[in-house]
């Protein structure tokens, strides 16, 4: 079943998103595969890359919470102080050993979709919006998962 034109990606989200995980995936190629010091320089590149990614999604929480109508104040204070809360956990994860670094952005990425499906309904985001968060967290989280397991 194909999903309605609502629902439906629009192109430059799919496009920039999904090249936003090949950055992951090279550098996950690179750590499996290179020699010594490229698998150690990936490994450092997936986790610092990690750490960008996750402060730029938690800075879509921020926008909801700004622009969405409806909002009492308490709720803003909630969106906009748990939209930072992904950048210290990213900062904290650089700060960390390599592999406990990598578990907290796996931990903060699920996390921010479980309240992506809070927040999304009562921001009234599109709602191709979801299906888009899914795809692009199982995309990092799975590359996330096969460091781990290096």
């Amino acid at each position: 079943m194909r999903p309605s034109a609502s629902a439906r990606i629009p192109p430059p989200a799919l496009v920039l998103g999904a090249s936003g995980l090949l950055p992951f995936a090279g550098f996950l190629f690179g750590l499996w595969f290179g020699s010594p010091d490229l698998s150690a320089w990936c490994a450092k590149a997936l986790r610092n890359y990690g750490m960008v990614i996750l402060a730029f999604v938690g800075a879509l929480h921020w926008a909801f919470a700004m622009q969405a109508s409806g909002f009492a104040a308490a709720d803003r204070w909630t969106w906009m102080g748990w939209s930072v809360m992904p950048a210290l956990a990213a900062w904290t994860a650089g700060m960390l050993p390599w592999r406990l670094g990598i578990g907290v952005l796996l931990a903060v990425f699920l996390v921010h979709l479980a309240l992506d499906h809070v927040l999304a309904p009562r921001a009234a985001l599109p709602p191709w919006y979801l299906r888009l968060r899914r795809l692009l967290t199982a995309g990092v989280v799975l590359c996330l998962l096969a460091a781990l397991a290096r």
